[in-house]
């Protein structure tokens, strides 16, 4: 493997010829872990601002609710696309290019004067987000040697977590002090301060090689990276499936009822982190497929627990740490997998289809869920998500077996230049 030039950020391929003193860049790192959380947070706290959002652009709050899905749909889908299409020399270039941007969009959505001015602001929003939050990790896992890139990663992925904690409690805060397109000022300004951050503190780094289209799909021509985002998105659904609903779920359980489940989503989130760091403290000393098969295998099993839980407070709050636990512990492994014997020039597209396969898990998971709802109820959503998980631990099997079987370096993919 070529040796970089001193303070290149480049991502290289995990391989067992990694040698060398453990070392990790913390404070680029964690700048870029602040644009992750932006992206998180432009996304979850609409939720907590979706009725006077609503109300200001004369819509439904159903109507208002698109918002999201669009956000979601650009970062799952339009993301990858622009990552291929654009040939960049520089990834930190497009980094800077892409947190700056998701700044003056944030802007754009403060001051909408229509909902389809709203609509385009989310669309751009999220499609920048997918494009800033896979270079970002891209560029974390280069900045640390082969044993400390599961820690980097999972920095990166903290960033998004703790949205998932603060992003709703922060829009409904803010909204109270002001107004809701005071939020997204908030989210534009924590952007401007990344941008700055990631100019003062990511090394630029020499140039890469133009990677054609056809170069950068070229892995998705291997089993293992199909199975792969599959494990992503059934994980995600069946996780998102009870995140969702989780106030319909425990709202009507006797023994919580829906005074409590706000403590519920945060038992989660602090589940979530912990998960995040141990995951990748594990993912460092053991490799990523141990830790991604047991993840997912605990993940289903407390699954399967859920409606036995339910009877008391104490056992659902260990219910819901758990899960934050395992279910976050995965993505860090997942991560680790899916770049794992890739070229450097691979890692962004593969972390970028990764964190589309997160984003259309999160929508199967709440879309499938609301179904299983009007259809069944909710005390019977368990039995699905189960069901998913279920899949999640056979397809990380058969994945496993693909590499075992001999198809190991992405980095072959790029062959045949």
């Amino acid at each position: 493997m070529p040796t970089p030039n001193p303070g290149e950020t480049q991502v290289h391929p995990v391989t067992d010829a990694d040698t060398g003193p453990s070392s990790i860049r913390w404070l680029p790192i964690l700048v870029l872990a602040l644009g992750a959380f932006c992206a998180g947070t432009d996304n979850y706290l609409v939720a907590g601002v979706l009725a006077p959002m609503a109300a200001d652009l004369r819509v439904s709050v159903a109507g208002a609710g698109l918002f999201v899905t669009g956000y979601s749909l650009a970062y799952a889908l339009a993301a990858p696309v622009v990552v291929t299409v654009l040939r960049v020399r520089s990834p930190r270039r497009l980094l800077l290019a892409a947190i700056a941007l998701f700044a003056v969009v944030n802007l754009l959505a403060a001051v909408a004067w229509s909902p389809w001015v709203m609509a385009a602001a989310r669309i751009a929003a999220g499609c920048v987000a997918g494009i800033y939050v896979p270079l970002a990790g891209a560029a974390a896992a280069g900045m640390a040697t082969a044993d400390r890139r599961g820690r980097a990663l999972a920095v990166i992925l903290g960033g998004i977590s703790i949205a998932t904690v603060a992003g709703v409690p922060l829009g409904v805060w803010v909204a109270g002090l002001s107004s809701w397109r005071m939020a997204f000022v908030v989210v534009a300004v924590v952007a401007l301060l990344t941008t700055a951050g990631v100019a003062l503190t990511v090394p630029s780094g020499d140039t890469t090689p133009v990677v054609s289209p056809r170069q950068r799909l070229a892995p998705l021509r291997h089993p293992p990276v199909w199975l792969g985002l599959a494990v992503t998105i059934s994980g995600m659904t069946a996780g998102l499936m009870i995140f969702t609903y989780v106030g319909p779920i425990y709202a009507e359980v006797p023994a919580v009822g829906a005074g409590y489940v706000g403590a519920l989503i945060m038992a989660h989130g602090v589940g979530a982190m912990f998960g995040l760091w141990g995951g990748s403290v594990l993912v460092d000393r053991f490799g990523a497929r141990p830790v991604l098969l047991g993840a997912l295998t605990i993940f289903t099993a407390n699954l399967a627990w859920q409606p036995i839980a339910a009877h008391t407070l104490a056992t659902t709050l260990a219910f819901v740490t758990v899960w934050g636990v395992v279910g976050w512990a995965f993505l860090p492994a997942q991560q680790h997998s899916m770049i794992a014997g890739a070229a450097p020039e691979q890692a962004p597209m593969l972390l970028s289809l990764n964190g589309s396969a997160m984003y259309l898990g999160a929508a199967l998971g709440s879309a499938i869920g609301g179904a299983v709802i009007a259809v069944f109820g909710a005390d019977h959503l368990w039995m699905f998500a189960t069901g998913f998980g279920a899949i999640s631990v056979a397809l990380s099997l058969v994945r496993h077996k693909q590499f075992r079987s001999g198809d190991r370096r992405l980095s072959h993919a790029v062959a045949d230049r």
